[in-house]
């Protein structure tokens, strides 16, 4: 889902900053998995082909860029991108911005022409900038373990006067006062995070800094939010179809329930609201349209039953909330019994969950409803005491896109069988239809 780059010069701390990221997202329940690559790369022809470059010295430096551009083309459309697609976070030791420094400012032809030749090049997410003092970064460039860890490395063990310059070429492209009037202008910039302290102090800021990246859940740049999000569904419905049922479940039968959308999200904001009681929690959330309850609900409802580690690994990348949020929703959905139950134990993260039929139908009809679920609120916020009949028609008058509407018709496909309906119709026709029409869910 998300492309985070590694940027700094040779021994500033590059490595460390790589290892600790990919440790800090592996806690991450929601990726699918955390890719650790590098570029250039050493085992393939092209990134073979733009190292013998550099340390040959036999071709301009707008060649080398040109070998280092296809090299990246190819890694970022053949390798990364199917990896992003399937909601991984892919975390590249040197990227787009090594070009740009090495190429367009060391070597002199520009970073703007850099950047044109990297046009058709994935754009990073995040880029983390480690920084450290030249002086410092040669020692370790001179130390063994540096050249134990990236054996024939040489060609890049540079003099102090060249640190000097690839550090200032880092602050020049980095510090966003040299724009290119490409997408690589709009890379959210972590840094400079300086590495002359402490490995320990180091990797506190780094953590300090991709936490924060994480919590802002941002939008992905090279992939479509919700197409990563119904290839996670898609893939957790695959994987539960072929498994066994949990002790005490061997002899129940799935089920099919027949719901009419808007009836489902009436009766559940009134037991919802019911639920809350004058003293409740604050973290409880007041609206049924929350983040959180429809993560929760859309999570549970993939897994029939689960416990808090697996309900988080469900709500995949997208939906994905706080384990302490989670855990709160969870116990307060559980104590009003409507679409949660605790199956047995004490109460904690070793507790297991259920979801009864009625909230089966609800968490489906959530995971459907997502990408349209702020639009769903503000309406509501607008129109409370409305009948939620024309919720669908309320939120198309004002103003959804026609992307959006192809993205909920694409999910009510794949999730929840719709009505028979006319090839004729057009997408607002077709939701109108869904919305108020009897449609199957299984429990």
């Amino acid at each position: 889902m998300y492309l985070i780059t590694i940027e700094g010069g040779d021994g500033s701390g590059k490595g460390l900053a790589a290892t600790v990221i990919s440790e800090v997202l592996a806690k991450e329940r929601g990726f699918n998995s955390v890719e650790l690559t590098a570029e250039p790369r050493r085992r393939h022809p092209l990134g073979r082909a733009a190292i013998n470059a550099v340390r040959e010295k036999r071709h301009p430096p707008q060649h080398e860029a040109k070998l280092f551009a296809l090299d990246r083309l190819d890694h970022g459309l053949n390798w990364i991108l199917p990896r992003l697609q399937d909601g991984s976070v892919v975390v590249c030791d040197r990227n787009i911005h090594s070009s740009m420094v090495y190429q367009g400012v060391v070597g002199g032809i520009g970073i703007r022409n850099v950047a044109t030749l990297n046009a058709g090049a994935l754009v990073p997410d995040l880029c983390i900038w480690v920084d450290c003092d030249p002086e410092i970064a040669i020692r370790r460039i001179k130390s063994g373990s540096l050249r134990e860890a990236s054996p024939g490395k040489a060609e890049y063990f540079e003099t102090l006067e060249i640190q000097r310059i690839i550090r200032s070429g880092y602050s020049e492209v980095l510090s966003g006062n040299s724009l290119t009037d490409t997408p690589f202008d709009d890379v959210e910039i972590i840094g400079p995070i300086l590495n002359d302290a402490s490995a320990d102090e180091f990797s506190s800021r780094v953590v300090n800094e991709l936490r924060r990246f994480l919590r802002s859940r941002p939008k992905p740049k090279n992939v479509d939010i919700n197409d990563v999000d119904l290839r996670s569904i898609k893939r957790i419905i695959g994987w539960n179809s072929g498994q066994a049922k949990l002790p005490g479940f061997e002899n129940s039968s799935k089920s099919t329930n027949q719901i009419i959308p808007w009836h489902t999200i009436r009766d559940a904001e009134r037991k919802h609201s019911g639920s809350i009681s004058e003293g409740a929690d604050e973290s409880v959330p007041r609206s049924i349209h929350s983040r959180s309850i429809y993560s929760v609900m859309g999570a549970i409802s993939l897994l029939s039953a689960a416990d808090l580690n697996e309900i988080l690994s469900a709500m995949g990348p997208t939906r994905l909330i706080s384990r302490r949020h989670a855990n709160r929703v969870i116990a307060h959905l559980s104590d009003s019994r409507y679409w949660i139950r605790e199956s047995s134990g004490a109460r904690g993260e070793g507790s297991h969950y259920r979801v009864t039929r009625e909230g089966m139908a609800l968490g489906t009809l959530m995971l459907v409803l997502w990408p349209i679920r702020s639009h769903i609120r503000l309406w509501r916020s607008r129109n409370p005491r409305t009948s939620y009949k024309h919720a669908m028609s309320g939120i198309m008058k004002m103003g959804i896109s026609e992307g959006e509407l192809h993205t909920l018709a694409e999910r009510i496909r794949s999730i929840s069988p719709a009505p028979d309906a006319s090839s004729d119709l057009n997408y607002e026709e077709f939701l109108l239809d869904w919305w108020n029409s009897q449609t199957s869910i299984v429990s």
